[in-house]
């Protein structure tokens, strides 16, 4: 891993790793269906729509995971 994402990295746990942020990310979690099904029967736009805000979290979750 190059220098700029390690740092990259290290501003995620620090951000995420406060009380404040530890209940953001708790939040988000929540709202970005990180825990359940993104389809919605019948409207692939909708699916699309909360497979994105899925994606979001995991890119934040993967971010604050070691390598």
């Amino acid at each position: 891993m190059n220098e700029e994402m390690s740092k990259l990295r290290q501003m995620y746990l620090d951000t995420f790793s406060t009380e404040s942020g530890k209940k953001v990310l708790k939040d988000l979690e929540k709202r970005c269906n990180y825990n359940v099904s993104s389809f919605v029967a019948g409207d692939t736009n909708a699916t699309s729509y909360e497979e994105g805000k899925r994606t979001v979290y995991l890119h934040i979750h993967n971010m604050m995971k070691e390598e």
